[in-house]
């Protein structure tokens, strides 16, 4: 999939032609670039004619011996091109200004399909690891606790994708997903972390539940119905991640309301960030909330927060909807959080993400020890698993 030529390039390109043609003094000014099919290659035009004169133009411009010429070179010194001055009329050559003046604008030109190159090369290259992230090469699936923050014990959790580039380097799951999206394999690559989660359900305690992330897209795809309900849908937990306004509310309720037939439940992730989570929350009375991070961080030191946090634990009370609070990495958050009544909590102070689980093994691997800790005590447990 080659990346597209974003408007802000081509406006770019468009005034700097326009610049160039005022220099030239001639109707039309062309960005020409070589191809396989030809050296002159006409890429994008300023011109004070109407569109058939000119292409008419175009057409009867034998574009090898054009005599007002600049060309484009790349910054490491390879051509790129040339912008040509197209009249009706020979004319004649350019004063030494007029070059100097042209050779700016080429300069500028050069630069900005430098960049353009490097972001569809960058564009290019995330693309095509998609495939085989979707088969399953460099994409891992871990899962984080989330803590009954009252009896300390391990309710649930969620299973979070992590990937990594050809080179080894670790890439960031918004990115990841949203070059998916703009490939158009968005869905695709949800339903295969979700295929890679399921396999987890056996590593979380008994009783506990596994909660999977799926965008409204998703939802509404019958092949991601069949993946949750091909196991144990009475302990799926399904997070709504879309941040983006849903165009068919009927649509996701009824949708949601197939998969809650089975026992799935709904909930709706990063509570407050946004119109849309809010939004969520109104429609499909989710039976879990999930604060956001934003409102979690700092919460003991912040009353803004507090006061946040605590309208959505009361909105969520009358819906009947269970809280958790995501991104708790200090006591003193745990404390403030416990003392605001929200039920569930989930982060670096209950529990790393791990592809190995060991909750309940071993007495340190318990989230236990960390919630009969006094709250002066703000270092983080060991790590999970």
């Amino acid at each position: 999939m080659q990346g597209q030529v974003r408007d802000d390039d081509a406006d770019a390109v468009a005034q700097l032609l326009e610049l160039a043609r005022d220099i030239f003094g001639t109707p039309v000014a062309a960005l020409t670039r070589a191809t396989g099919a030809t050296r002159h290659h006409v890429e994008q035009t300023a011109s004070s004619l109407d569109p058939h004169a000119t292409v008419r133009l175009l057409a009867d411009t034998d574009l090898d011996t054009c005599r007002l010429v600049v060309d484009v070179v790349r910054p490491d010194g390879e051509p790129d091109g040339r912008i040509v001055g197209v009249h009706h009329e020979p004319v004649e050559t350019l004063g030494s200004r007029q070059q100097e003046a042209l050779h700016v604008v080429a300069a500028l030109v050069a630069g900005v399909l430098h960049h353009r190159e490097r972001r569809r090369v960058e564009h290019d290259d995330r693309v095509a690891s998609l495939d085989a992230l979707l088969a399953g090469h460099g994409r891992l699936t871990v899962v984080q606790p989330i803590v009954d923050l009252r009896a300390g014990q391990v309710v649930g959790a969620e299973a979070l994708s992590r990937f990594t580039g050809p080179e080894g380097a670790a890439r960031r799951p918004e990115q990841v997903f949203g070059d998916a999206r703009s490939a158009g394999v968005g869905v695709q690559l949800e339903q295969a972390a979700i295929a890679s989660a399921l396999p987890l359900l056996r590593e979380v305690p008994a009783g506990a539940y596994l909660s999977v992330n799926a965008s409204a897209e998703a939802l509404l795809d019958e092949r991601t119905h069949e993946l949750l309900l091909s196991g144990h849908p009475e302990r799926l937990v399904v997070e709504i991640t879309e941040h983006d306004p849903v165009p068919d509310y009927d649509a996701l309720t009824a949708a949601t309301a197939a998969l809650r037939a089975h026992g799935v439940r709904i909930a709706v992730d990063d509570a407050g960030a946004g119109f849309a989570s809010l939004q969520h929350v109104l429609h499909l009375t989710p039976d879990v909330v999930k604060l956001d991070t934003a409102f979690v961080r700092g919460i003991d030191v912040d009353p803004a927060r507090r006061a946040v946090a605590r309208a959505l634990v009361g909105f969520a009370s009358e819906l009947g909807s269970t809280m958790v609070a995501e991104g708790v990495e200090r006591a003193g958050e745990l404390t403030v959080l416990r003392d605001l009544g929200v039920e569930c909590g989930q982060g670096y102070l209950l529990g790393r993400p791990t592809a190995s689980p060991a909750w309940g093994e071993r007495g340190s691997d318990t989230t236990t020890v960390v919630l009969s800790r006094h709250p002066e005590h703000e270092e983080p447990p060991h790590p999970v698993g």
